[in-house]
């Protein structure tokens, strides 16, 4: 140990770890009250300045995947319509694989891994197949235009036949 060094255990170390402890930790507490509840990407409970944001972000990450892969796929079904954004599920699941590549491909990670590979065939192949089936984009492709996937919403409501069933607990579930 130098002399410039101080001894962690010492005093006067532990006194500087205390600082350095004392530095950080308001920072710590900002970030975790600004997250909003189900993290940062859970759309329902976004702020509206974070939610455009996001949006923003996803726009970026749609149009580079547009470029680098579904333009350069044999199979056309594969792309997505200029309306993408107005289909939740889209949105969803964009988000999702956005969320994804951002985590493998972080550039402060410099250990060689089979991550990026996981991301192809665990992540970026099986949403594709996914909105390709899923997502009710086909018509909008097909026709050039937005057109809803169905006739629209059905709002969900829980019947008296659902509450009986939960009052029974586990004895009256299949």
């Amino acid at each position: 140990m130098s002399e410039d060094e101080l001894d962690p255990m010492s005093i006067e170390g532990l006194d500087a770890r205390l600082v350095n402890v004392e530095t950080i930790l308001p920072d710590l507490f900002d970030m975790y009250e600004l997250r909003a509840a189900g993290g940062p990407y859970y759309w329902a409970t976004l702020p509206h300045d974070q939610a455009v944001k996001l949006w923003e972000e996803l726009g970026k990450f749609v149009t580079w995947l547009d470029g680098r892969y579904l333009t350069n796929l044999a199979d056309p079904s594969y792309r997505l319509p200029a309306c993408w954004f107005r289909h939740p599920i889209a949105v969803e699941e964009l988000t999702a694989l956005m969320v994804a590549h951002r985590a493998v491909y972080d550039t402060r990670s410099a250990k060689a891994s089979s991550a990026l590979v996981d991301w192809h065939q665990r992540a970026l192949w099986p949403t594709l197949d996914s909105l390709k089936l899923r997502a009710g984009l086909a018509g909008c492709r097909d026709r050039s235009e937005h057109r809803e996937p169905h006739a629209g919403p059905v709002a969900f409501s829980v019947s008296d036949e659902y509450r009986l069933q939960l009052s029974r607990g586990s004895r009256g579930l299949l």
